[in-house]
């Protein structure tokens, strides 16, 4: 696998006739950061899953560094069922237990009162999250897999998480792989984004690769037909496109203002464009 820790060779998955993952083949490195995000229904979630090994693709498989193995993989789920019943020693003790870890999870936390003999069922939904993303810190994980619990926490909680998912990387050199559309506070967090559609992915490219290729240009009157655009949104006052692959020399010969975009822009336009696509088909 070269220098990869984690891959996917072929990857399909169906429900029904349509694949809910299309032939994918894509690896990852370790200690690298990884957005995924993409239209509802895009296939987002089911591949995250096969990663995880939590689905079995129908064609394909998921291969990991010769050193590793599943229990190196952390999945924190949008799903958040796991140990409903129990009271957080309890789950802290089977979760050792199973895993091989020396110590309890407790102190991940510190800034959050999680009490050892409450349920998990009686916390809230981000400290829910944040207690599961304990138990996966303390496997030490080579891959940390997130889909789309961010939406669930507060401003507060979310930085709790944000900091413990930082300080996996540093310490660890997790690689972190997770489906987000909240940009708000992570968008320096990927390295690289990748934008999922129809069961396949349309685009793979670093952070800063995007940013730089990614540019928005405010109109009013002819839109210069040799230049392609992602998305588009209008007031009766004006236009606003998203060009992408930007081109240098297009300011000079079209006479338009193109502007830098912020990652969630970013994301967002091309989400935008998926959904024109499939209306004009």
């Amino acid at each position: 696998m070269s220098d990869h820790i984690l891959e996917a060779r072929n990857l399909t998955v169906r429900f029904g006739k349509r694949p809910a993952v299309d032939d994918v083949t894509v690896a990852f490195k370790p200690g690298e950061a990884v957005v995924i995000a993409g239209p509802n229904g895009a296939g987002k979630s089911t591949f995250l899953r096969c990663l995880a090994g939590a689905i079995v693709p129908d064609r394909g498989r998921v291969l990991l560094d010769r050193n590793l193995s599943g229990r190196n993989i952390g999945f924190l789920s949008d799903r958040l069922s796991l140990y409903e019943g129990w009271t957080l020693e309890e789950a802290w003790t089977f979760h050792r237990r199973e895993f091989g870890i020396a110590e309890p999870a407790r102190q991940t936390f510190r800034a959050i009162d999680l009490g050892p003999r409450r349920r998990v069922k009686s916390l809230s939904v981000g400290e829910r999250t944040l207690f599961h993303l304990s138990l996966l810190m303390a496997q030490k994980p080579a891959v940390l897999l997130i889909d789309e619990v961010l939406h669930a926490l507060d401003p507060y909680l979310r930085e709790r998480f944000l900091e413990a998912v930082i300080e996996a990387m540093d310490d660890f050199k997790t690689a972190v792989i997770m489906v987000n559309h909240v940009f708000q506070e992570t968008a320096q967090l990927p390295e690289r984004v990748m934008i999922m559609d129809g069961g396949r992915f349309s685009l793979d490219e670093s952070r800063e690769d995007l940013e730089r290729k990614v540019k928005k240009a405010v109109f009013a009157g002819e839109w210069p037909s040799e230049i392609p655009f992602l998305f588009e949104t209008s007031s009766d006052l004006q236009k606003e496109r998203y060009v992408y692959p930007f081109l240098d020399e297009w300011p000079a010969k079209s006479g338009l203002d193109f502007k830098d975009v912020a990652l969630g822009e970013i994301v967002k336009a091309f989400i935008g464009g998926a959904y024109v696509q499939k209306r004009a088909r």
